[in-house]
């Protein structure tokens, strides 16, 4: 042992083991003070007193985007109305609406202004505004029209001396697809595996209770429109989609998805499937044949999707999955709108975290059973 040491390189013994205890340490540091400032903000606190300049309607929106996320650390204090032609002096300058805007910030305290879209300042006013904060420790925003689009889609790029975004194509690289499959194989192969006799149970009950048949096949559309067979333990009776036409004349609904309450084609070992979420296990084998995706929107049938208008088909963008934003949102409770909001911030941001993320959350859900019917 003594010799063992005695050749030991001391130096690699401090590249194996000081510097990723170090970085686990500063990662684990990071991690801490980060939950300390969130928590502290949702609580209300360290909120910088925030001034939005724009149209009322997007005052409003960006109030409440802000009021509904502390954790961002904005407090909206105080609104101011959009640059127009008036506000300008007789060379065209904006600076006696810049002046009255400063007045403004310094009598509020503000500590930082948001410009919204329809704000109405061009590129030279405001770098004449941003001129106008230096020295003052008040910050700028400048918010885009770009809406959801955020994240890895959107970086910012310098070409002979001028700032552009740049925006990507929606969509998954190669690496990010690469990096996608092999989640959805080795979760969907390994939840197979393990919940083989939870799956078969269900199936006899299935049997026991309604009669064949035992699994609910039903084209759906996925990646780009392309057709394939989503698998479901049946939970209807045996004509359900016979009724599908007349039951949807019944219904006011206002987009293209029918959502009923109380179902009466649910067979009873069906809402009891249902309302857990069991249902939906056989997907599992369309995520491992590459059909489906563990995280993603929701395959809808085809006859949903005819209905679609052509910002619905941008759902279609993505591989359908199990689970995704509207699972862990509210499921069927939400708006068509809103689900169709959430999924293409989904589609938009995607990261190998969101999906891990909404995986677990997709788990709080179930228990929850709120939205399930």
């Amino acid at each position: 042992m003594v010799s063992f040491l005695g050749k030991f390189d001391t130096s690699r013994a401090y590249v194996l083991l000081v510097i990723p205890l170090g970085t686990l340490g500063l990662v684990i540091n990071r991690w801490s003070w980060r939950r300390w400032i969130l928590r502290k903000r949702n609580r209300g606190y360290d909120l910088q007193s925030t001034l939005v300049v724009g149209s009322i309607s997007d005052q409003q929106h960006i109030s409440q985007s802000l009021s509904e996320r502390k954790w961002a650390g904005y407090s909206v204090i105080d609104t101011f109305r959009p640059l127009s032609d008036a506000d300008r002096d007789e060379e065209g300058n904006a600076q006696p609406w810049i002046n009255e805007l400063m007045i403004k910030v310094e009598d509020g305290g503000v500590l930082c202004i948001a410009l919204a879209p329809s704000c109405g300042l061009g590129g030279g006013d405001i770098r004449e505004l941003s001129w106008s904060l230096e020295g003052r420790g008040t910050d700028l925003l400048i918010s885009s029209a770009l809406g959801a689009v955020t994240g890895p889609r959107l970086t910012l790029r310098v070409a002979t001396g001028l700032p552009f975004m740049h925006l990507d194509e929606v969509g998954l690289g190669a690496t990010q697809r690469a990096i996608k499959r092999v989640g959805d194989v080795a979760v969907s192969a390994t939840a197979i595996l393990f919940l083989s006799p939870f799956l078969l149970a269900i199936a006899i009950a299935v049997l026991i209770a309604s009669g064949r048949p035992v699994f609910f096949r039903q084209l759906r559309a996925g990646l780009r429109g392309k057709q394939f067979n989503m698998w479901k333990f049946r939970t209807m009776v045996p004509d359900a989609d016979a009724q599908r036409d007349a039951l949807r004349e019944e219904l006011e609904s206002t987009g293209p998805v029918m959502k009923i309450v109380d179902d009466p084609r649910v067979t009873s070992i069906g809402r009891f499937l249902r309302r857990w979420s069991l249902d939906e296990l056989p997907q599992l084998f369309n995520v491992f044949s590459g059909s489906m995706s563990l995280v993603g929107p929701r395959p809808h049938p085809l006859d949903d999707v005819s209905r679609y208008t052509s910002f619905d088909k941008r759902r279609l963008l993505a591989k359908p999955g199990v689970t995704g934003l509207w699972q862990v949102a509210g499921r069927s409770d939400l708006s068509w709108d809103d689900s169709v909001e959430l999924d293409l911030v989904y589609i938009e941001n995607w990261s190998p975290i969101a999906d891990a993320a909404i995986l677990l959350r997709t788990v709080q859900a179930v228990l929850a059973k709120k939205g399930a019917y």
